[in-house]
């Protein structure tokens, strides 16, 4: 009975950790999505994203760390490429945009972790590379509309778990708003930001790549800055012709920012610690020296 408990108590621990519920999230997504895009298109361009960004995790890991995981993290992001790249993309082509997401996570890192998110950074380096389509397929961008409501239930309910609901609101009232005032000086040029699936696509980067937890701040107010930087970067790239990668883009920007950000304040924090030191050993000195 004991050994029992404890097996649903581990269970429900593991259920409670944000890469599980990701994955509970996911999946409904890829049952609607799937069906609404072919399986016989989608199951393979899974099954080969998966194998890219899961088997470079383990051959990372076995090597350097001489240890056997599970590739929980990857295989997140070897999912959210096959959801946002294209699935008539060859499989040698997304097999190793999957694995050039893992490979970024280990190769650009400081000592806080890795800087980009790594989907999004394998995404965008594919497309200068391999050409590659960003379809958002598995953001249900090819199911009916009133599908959308899954998607952002599912991203509610990840927001909730992260304590992330301040960085999503900002990014997305901010993207959507940028585009209804460009939308003043030329209607016709932005409607489709309105549209499935672009509406689709910035529902999905908000809720589940916006806010990777070691990519994203966790504080309220760096996460109102980081999601208005990611938006107005987003905005401007789709306005001036960056092309289909603009959201991305985006992400990354506010990525490096808050490396940046995170770098620059352990330097502070460093200096002002040293300064306290030398201020206390001064002190116990001039003590020292009176006692004398």
């Amino acid at each position: 009975m004991q050994i029992g408990t404890s097996m649903q108590q581990r269970f429900a621990r593991i259920l409670r950790t944000p890469k599980s519920s990701l994955t509970l999230v996911f999946l409904p997504l890829l049952l609607v999505s799937g069906a609404s895009t072919g399986w016989p298109l989608v199951i393979p361009h899974v099954l080969t994203a998966l194998a890219g960004a899961c088997l470079l995790e383990l051959l990372i890991v076995g090597i350097g760390r001489h240890r056997l995981i599970w590739p929980s993290s990857a295989l997140l992001s070897g999912l959210i490429v096959a959801f946002v790249l294209g699935p008539l993309e060859p499989h040698w082509v997304t097999f190793t945009v999957a694995a050039l997401a893992t490979v970024s996570k280990h190769v650009i890192t400081t000592k806080q972790g890795h800087i980009f998110n790594p989907a999004a950074l394998a995404l965008v380096v594919s497309v200068p590379l391999f050409g590659t389509g960003q379809s958002w397929w598995g953001a249900l961008a090819n199911a009916p509309a009133f599908w959308l409501i899954l998607l952002l239930a599912g991203g509610a309910f990840i927001l909730e778990r992260l304590n992330k609901f301040p960085l999503a609101l900002s990014f997305l009232g901010l993207y959507f708003g940028l585009f209804a005032f460009a939308g003043l000086v030329g209607p016709a040029r932005v409607a489709e930001m309105f549209r499935m699936p672009f509406v689709n696509a910035a529902c999905f980067l908000a809720c589940f790549m916006l806010t990777d937890p070691p990519t994203s701040p966790g504080k309220r107010d760096d996460q109102v800055w980081f999601g208005g930087l990611v938006a107005i970067v987003a905005a401007v790239a789709q306005l001036v012709g960056v092309g289909q990668t603009y959201l991305l883009v985006g992400l990354l920007a506010g990525n490096l920012a808050l490396a940046v950000r995170r770098i620059v304040s352990r330097r502070s924090a460093l200096a002002a610690a040293k300064a306290r030191t030398a201020v206390t050993t001064n002190k116990l000195q001039a003590i020292a020296s009176r006692q004398r």
